[in-house]
C-alpha cells in the first residue's frame, strides 16, 4: 500500500485490533471467573464477536502490511458487514427486551415465554440450584433490599406470603399463611428446591436476563458508533492511496 493512506489505514487496523481486547476480557472473565455457569447465554455471542473482530483487524494488518489489495478491500467489507450485524442484533434485542421495560406489553412476554418454556426453564433451574447462588450470607440474613433479583426471588419465600424467620430458616408462623398464592406453596426448606420452581423465581432470573442483555446491547451501541468511525477511515484511507497512485500514475505518463 502507498505510503499516503498506509498511516489512516494502519490506524483503522490498530483500532479494530483494540475494540477486540475488551471483548474478548469480558467472554475470558464470564468463562473461568464467574461464580456460576448461568451467564453463558452471554459467553457465546462475546466470543463470536471478539474473535471475529480480531480476524477482521489481521485481514487489514496482512493487507496493509504486505500490500495484499484484496486483503485489504475484504477488510473494509468485512467490517461493513460486521456493522450490519450488530445493527441487526441491536434491533432484536430492543425488541426482546420490551418497550420502556413495561413488563405487560407483548414485547416483555417474548422473552419471558423463551425463559419460562418447559425444557429452557428446567436447564436454568438445575444450573442455579447447582451454582449455589443462595450460599450468600445476605440471603440466610433475610436482606431483601440487598438481593439481586435473581436471588430475592429463588433464594427466599415471597414477603407476601408472610413466612416467618426463624435462625437461619424460614417457619410457617403459627396464624398460617398470609397469601395462598401458588408460590407460597410452592416454597421448600430443602437447600436444593427452595423457591426454584416458584413464578418470583423465573421473574426473578428474567430481570437478571434483561439487565444482561441491555448491558451487552448498550456496549453493542458503542462499539458500533467506534466502528462507523474506523469504517470511514479506512474508506478515507483506501480513497487517498488511490488518489495518490492515479496522481503518480499522470505524472509518469
Amino acid at each position: 500500500m502507498l505510503g499516503a493512506g498506509c498511516g489512516m489505514f494502519a490506524c483503522s487496523n490498530f483500532l479494530t485490533f483494540l475494540s477486540s481486547l475488551p471483548v474478548l476480557t469480558a467472554a475470558t472473565i464470564l468463562r473461568y471467573c464467574s461464580n456460576t455457569r448461568c451467564s453463558s447465554y452471554l459467553e457465546a455471542p462475546l466470543w463470536v464477536l471478539g474473535i471475529f473482530l480480531l480476524l477482521v483487524s489481521l485481514a487489514g494488518m496482512t493487507g496493509s502490511c504486505c500490500g495484499v489489495t484484496f486483503m485489504l478491500w475484504l477488510y473494509q467489507w468485512l467490517l461493513f458487514l460486521l456493522i450490519l450485524v450488530l445493527f441487526c442484533f441491536i434491533a432484536l434485542m430492543l425488541i426482546a427486551m420490551g418497550e420502556n421495560g413495561s413488563k405487560s406489553g407483548s414485547r416483555w412476554d417474548l422473552l419471558q415465554g423463551i425463559v419460562a418454556e418447559e425444557g429452557n426453564w428446567i436447564a436454568i433451574r438445575s444450573c442455579l440450584s447447582e451454582s449455589k447462588i443462595c450460599s450468600d450470607p445476605a440471603v440466610s440474613r433475610g436482606h431483601s433490599a440487598v438481593l439481586l433479583p435473581i436471588k430475592n426471588g429463588c433464594c427466599k419465600p415471597p414477603s407476601q406470603c408472610g413466612f416467618v424467620k426463624n435462625g437461619s430458616r424460614w417457619t410457617i408462623p403459627k396464624s398460617g399463611l398470609a397469601s395462598k398464592h401458588q408460590d407460597c406453596l410452592t416454597w421448600s426448606i430443602k437447600p436444593n428446591r427452595l423457591c426454584y420452581y416458584c413464578k418470583s423465581c423465573k421473574a426473578g432470573f428474567v430481570r437478571r436476563l434483561k439487565n444482561d442483555w441491555g448491558k451487552l446491547t448498550t456496549f453493542s451501541i458503542c462499539l458500533v458508533c467506534f466502528l462507523i468511525i474506523n469504517f470511514i477511515i479506512g474508506c478515507l484511507a483506501v480513497r487517498r492511496s488511490h488518489a495518490v497512485a492515479l496522481f503518480q500514475t499522470t505524472r509518469r505518463d
